[in-house]
């Protein structure tokens, strides 16, 4: 396979497995959707708005990380401004606005329908958004060619090797596309659809469909798709459990691109045993971050966390913020927002000292007011201190 360009959509079979799913893939199918329920429920409607901007973040990070470049998460925030390659800090920042952007439509516009999320229209779209502006250091791929956003190889007329790999020949890239979407596109039940999203992931990566940018593509499809049928949110990231499994998420990508092995392996031409095992493993890597978010957010843990955080960081110390502050902290993470007057009483200071503390912490960003006077105030979770919050949130690649 490795030694020419194939030519069919048949090289994509199987897109599903001939007996179906293991009972293990599907009691994890199943399970997914309660979890992502229990994670959307225990989150207070402002403080998962505050989750899901961290996160956008985190998944920009993590994703560029796949791709071997890293940017700092704190550099991403749109109001800092700090000395990063301007190239890569704008291709990073565009991946968070596009996300957001993406998530709104899909969520909002009805006639953006499940099939629809295959089709070359739509990859073309996202493609083109994540690398809109982009750099001719971030566009340029081998020989001196500059990639073109949203064009797909069989606009291009162009080959690739991926590695030793050589991907698809160009001549087949739509009707791969096209066979994809007929299949996945036309999953009814949510179960069928969370499979297809997670097996059009390998697929879509084995075709190939564009000369360079498809990891970013491919992973920000995989959660539109999830975000469509509601479990993809912004309180969690795929791609930082990605990056976190970064070797068995490759080594599964390649064991999904062999052939077949005999008779008991399915009936196309890719194996169906490796589809099988990069389906679990993507189910895997879903379930842990979501627990993750979870088990972060949880109520006593998020309590004795911020306990010894307001208590022993230096930032905390530096600033003379009291240890009693951790509990209106907690209070409004919890809550999402509160009255000026109820979390000066859960500070419980004198009212001189809790003025006071309130105006620190409106300064490190901790608490936000929308204005000087307002009654109402709400979590702040800037960069530096979310990443105390969630242990290891941006952790780099061994």
């Amino acid at each position: 396979m490795s030694a020419q360009f194939i030519q069919g959509n048949h090289w994509l079979e199987p897109l599903t497995p001939s007996g179906g799913y293991p009972a293990d893939v599907l009691a994890i199918a199943d399970e997914l959707p309660l979890l992502v329920g229990r994670l959307q429920g225990s989150i207070a409607p402002e403080t998962a708005k505050r989750v899901g901007e961290l996160m956008r973040i985190t998944n920009s990070y993590y994703s560029n990380l796949i791709e071997g470049q890293f940017i700092e998460p704190a550099s991403l925030a749109p109001w800092v401004k700090v000395r990063v390659p301007k190239e890569l800090r704008e291709l990073a920042f565009t991946h968070v606005v596009v996300q957001e952007v993406l998530e709104r439509t899909v969520n909002r516009y009805p006639d953006l329908t499940w099939k629809m999320l295959f089709s070359r229209e739509v990859l073309g779209a996202v493609h083109r958004r994540l690398f809109e502006g982009a750099s001719d250091d971030d566009l340029r791929v081998e020989a001196g060619q500059l990639m073109m956003p949203g064009k797909l190889r069989d606009e291009a007329q162009k080959n690739v090797f991926v590695g030793d790999h050589a991907a698809p020949g160009w001549e087949s890239v739509g009707a791969m596309i096209a066979r994809m979407k007929e299949v996945y596109g036309a999953a009814q039940d949510p179960r069928s659809q969370l499979l297809g999203a997670v097996a059009f992931h390998h697929r879509l990566a084995f075709t190939h469909p564009f000369k360079d940018g498809n990891g970013r593509l491919i992973r920000m499809m995989t959660h539109l798709q999830l975000v469509k049928i509601g479990l993809g949110s912004p309180l969690w990231s795929i791609s930082r459990g990605l990056a976190r499994r970064r070797d068995d998420y490759y080594a599964k990508l390649r064991a999904a691109d062999q052939p077949r092995r005999g008779d008991l392996d399915g009936r196309g031409q890719l194996t169906q045993a490796g589809l099988i095992n990069f389906v679990r493993f993507m189910l895997e890597v879903c379930k842990e971050q979501v627990l993750y978010t979870t088990e972060a957010m949880a109520v006593h843990t998020l309590r004795d966390r911020l306990e010894r955080i307001v208590r022993y960081e230096p930032r905390f110390i530096d600033a003379g913020v009291r240890p009693e502050a951790a509990r209106a902290l907690h209070m409004l993470l919890i809550q999402g927002q509160a009255s000026r007057s109820d979390f000066k009483v859960f500070l419980g200071l004198g009212d001189r000292a809790a003025i006071e503390q309130l105006k620190v912490l409106i300064q490190l960003q901790l608490v936000e007011a929308p204005t000087p006077k307002s009654r109402e105030v709400y979590p702040g979770l800037p960069v530096w201190f979310a990443q105390l919050v969630f242990p290891d949130l941006h952790q780099g690649l061994s």
